[in-house]
């Protein structure tokens, strides 16, 4: 598993994993706080993961924020697609 979005809990994790490098994303229409755990062998993906996640924290957002862990997949990125993000 690459990457990991786990919900953060009285400032810790909600469930641990071995991934030890981290970035904080929070949802930006209710502020919950969630930690990206990704591996060393996706550091240059950064970025992307950072926008996946948010994106699927948006989507968690609708169902409050239930769940512990939020499924991450990646897919491929869309780089026109991200051009157009940046842009707004």
């Amino acid at each position: 598993m690459p990457a990991t979005l786990t919900k953060i809990i009285n400032g810790k994790p909600a469930v641990s994993d071995d991934l030890k490098n981290e970035q904080f994303v929070k949802c930006p229409r209710c502020h919950r706080t969630y930690r990206l755990g990704y591996s060393d062998s996706e550091w240059n993906k950064v970025k992307d993961w950072i926008w996946l996640a948010e994106t699927a924290i948006r989507k968690d957002h609708d169902m409050r924020h239930e769940a512990a862990t939020i499924p991450l997949e990646w897919r491929g990125i869309r780089r026109r697609s991200m051009k157009r993000k940046i842009a707004s």
